[in-house]
């Protein structure tokens, strides 16, 4: 039987890649039929076993073995049923959509994200070793001369008569500082050989710890901001404290490009940056952690216009998974490198598969599915990778405007402070029922639910969703429906609860707070400096459940005698006081009010599982009776989201003051914190007594004469 010789550039032409299937598939059957040495018995080419119930047709790719073993830039020798050709292609049109140099890209298609990110780690472990290679054979020599030196004192120590005491304690303290060489040197031995890996502390994928348990790396974990990202004051914090403790020990940072729950992509050039910044200079090397957002940076361009996201961001590895993005039917995904790093992490390496043809053992996985490699290399062609990004693009537009669709409509049911939709694909929401969350597949995370809008998610599938979420909500009103509530004046027992919820509600709900990504830690003085002011005023009110826990609160002050922060000690809190303040000035502007008569309603929030039912009205009404009762004629407020601004619906005498829309508001240095931020702040203020028009509230407030 003539054997037919597959091409050697029987990839070259993506256009063809389907033609050239047919011809892989002639060459891999001429193969199996002659199939001796390795042991592999085809069950399923010979039919032993059908897999046609599965799907898979007998005589297709998909039903014969495709062994890719080892480095994918070597073809094995003789065990030749492998589609390495095929995967060195997929590497090269990566290679050129992330914007590296034609063959300036080494890696391997892997079983998924897990896989990746742990290549990608071992791949840094080795690179950094081998980087201080130098530094580790000159420690290693200095230990061998220094346990020489020790050897030798200790037989000069011997004999040393034991009645000559000095000389004994002058010997013994010889080989002490020579013990303390040695350990010294030992220990930067270990900080050479063990580097430390940081990332996003409940954020990060599970891999990573695991990860960094088998491969025997330190690990240190560092906050992150209300969305998921990593908080970049505290990384910085954390690697001068590493770096005073441990200076010769190298950094893995692992970046996350779309994190599992929110989507959050770390600021990795703000993390270049601060690693850039290290004196003495530190060694390291940035990971991206790319499982589902990783794929579509290049469309997204979080980073802005980058050429080469590898030189650009300081990155040497990125995984990322390929049965998220773009949506493959096997679990498997990719590791990629640059050149230069993987050729230096395996530049002493002796590991090679010799009975394949001595192919570089640089794989987690020896034997890899070359269906996967296909079947992904299919994928980009069939997406017109190899040749453009014009219809990737068209599914990433396409999958956002669905994604904010979808927002849109859960914010009809929940109202926009019980909706989260931090970044891209991922839009949050309160928890469903458990059969509505299984029946959708709905990824649960405590009291929140997630959807992750991909191009399996279309617009008839969201509407249906939304229909029967809208009948779940209302089967399970009830429950809250039944709960009773009082309200009553804030006191210093009610203060914790409170503060809880008064951070809670603003780092991770309100739009502007939440834009400047302040930690809790930062924004509770704040708070707690509010919380006693307004238990000493006696005019802010909670609503407490049947056990006494507060599900909402108000905070209230007589504006003859307003809350004053001390800027400098809230530096993070600036844009929102100056929007405030710019915000009020056509009302307080040179007047100085009498005190009692007007008051000034500034923050309320209500606990998640309560919003969406009035509550917060309900509170407002209740609060703004209390103050009419203690003599107040009017109140004043702003309002920083459309959903607190509808309250002002119940006040039948009412004035708009100022509207300010987020994207307009300028500091004084010209800067737009909140560029980009829908909406705006309004102040409104009201006459809260019968008999009480809008025009006498100039009986209450003299001009002053400064003004």
């Amino acid at each position: 039987m003539q054997r037919q010789i597959i091409p050697e550039n029987h990839v070259e032409n993506a256009e063809n890649h389907l033609d050239d299937f047919q011809t892989l598939l002639r060459y891999i059957n001429d193969l199996a039929n002659h199939k001796l040495g390795y042991p592999v018995s085809l069950l399923t080419y010979l039919g032993v076993v059908n897999n046609k119930s599965l799907g898979i047709d007998p005589g297709s790719l998909a039903n014969v073995l495709l062994n890719n073993v080892g480095d994918p830039f070597k073809d094995s020798e003789t065990s030749r049923m492998e589609v390495k050709k095929h995967e060195r292609k997929l590497i090269a049109i990566l290679e050129k959509y992330y914007g590296l140099q034609k063959n300036e890209a080494r890696g391997y298609v892997t079983t998924g994200g897990t896989e990746g990110n742990f290549a990608g780690l071992w791949w840094s472990k080795r690179y950094l070793i081998n980087k201080a290679l130098d530094q580790l054979i000159k420690r290693d020599d200095e230990i061998k001369i220094q346990m020489k030196q020790k050897k030798d004192l200790d037989v000069s120590l011997k004999k040393i008569p034991f009645n000559h005491y000095e000389a004994r304690a002058a010997a013994l303290q010889k080989i002490i500082d020579v013990q303390k060489e040695i350990d010294a040197n030992q220990d930067k031995v270990q900080q050479l050989l063990i580097p430390t890996v940081f990332y996003t502390k409940g954020h990060t994928h599970y891999s990573i710890p695991k990860i960094a348990e088998i491969l025997r790396l330190n690990i240190k974990p560092i906050e992150s901001y209300a969305d998921g990202s990593m908080d970049l004051t505290h990384f910085k914090k954390e690697l001068l404290l590493h770096r005073g403790a441990h200076p010769e020990s190298a950094v893995i940072v692992i970046a996350n490009i779309g994190t599992t729950v929110t989507g959050a992509i770390d600021d990795v050039p703000g993390i270049k940056k601060i690693l850039d910044s290290m004196q003495p200079k530190v060694t390291y090397t940035i990971h991206l952690d790319g499982a589902l957002t990783g794929f579509v940076m290049p469309i997204l361009k979080p980073f802005g216009d980058i050429p080469n996201y590898f030189e650009a961001l300081g990155v040497n590895t990125l995984a990322v998974s390929a049965h998220k993005y773009p949506g493959l039917s096997q679990p498997c995904g990719i590791i990629l490198a640059r050149k230069y790093f993987f050729e230096k992490a395996f530049e002493k390496s002796e590991r090679s598969i010799d009975y394949v043809g001595n192919i570089l053992d640089v794989t987690i996985t020896g034997s890899r599915s070359g269906l996967n490699v296909l079947m992904f290399y299919h994928a980009l062609c069939a997406m017109g990778l190899d040749k453009n990004t014009h219809k990737l693009k068209e599914m990433v537009d396409e999958n956002l405007q669905n994604a904010k669709y979808l927002y849109e409509k859960l914010v009809k049911i929940f109202g926009p402070e019980r909706v989260f939709y931090p970044h891209h694909f991922n839009v949050i929401f309160p928890k469903p029922s458990m059969e509505l969350a299984k029946k959708y597949q709905l990824m649960l995370t405590g009291d929140k639910a997630n959807i992750c809008v991909l191009t399996n998610v279309t617009r008839e599938l969201i509407d249906e969703f939304i229909a029967e979420l809208m009948l779940d909500k209302e089967a399970n009103m009830g429950t809250l429906q039944k709960k009773h509530y009082n309200v009553q004046t804030l006191k210093k027992e009610n203060a914790d609860e409170v503060r809880d919820l008064f951070i809670n509600s603003f780092c991770n709900y309100e739009p502007i707070t939440k834009s400047l990504h302040i930690k809790h830690s930062e924004y509770a003085p704040f708070v707690e400096e509010v919380i006693a002011k307004a238990v000493k005023d006696g005019l802010s009110t909670v609503a407490l459940d049947d056990e006494n826990h507060v599900i909402a609160f108000m905070i209230v002050e007589d504006i003859a005698s307003p809350f004053k922060p001390e800027i400098s000690h809230y530096p993070k809190l600036k844009p929102v006081l100056d929007l405030l303040d710019k915000l009020s000035k056509p009302f307080l502007k040179g007047k100085k009010f009498s005190k009692g008569k007007v008051a000034h309603i500034w923050i309320a929030a209500v606990l998640p599982e309560y919003r969406g039912h009035h509550m917060f009205t309900e509170l407002d009404d209740a609060t703004i009776k209390m103050a009419a009762n203690k003599g107040f004629n009017f109140a004043y407020a702003e309002f920083t989201n459309e959903i607190s601004e509808k309250v002002t619906h119940q006040f039948k005498l009412i004035e708009l003051c100022n509207r300010i829309k987020y994207e307009d508001f300028e500091l004084d240095n010209g800067e737009k914190p909140f560029a980009g931020i829908e909406g705006g702040a309004a102040a409104y203020y009201a006459a809260i007594k019968p008999g009480i028009q809008l025009d006498s509230l100039e009986k209450c407030y003299t001009m002053d004469t400064a003004h």
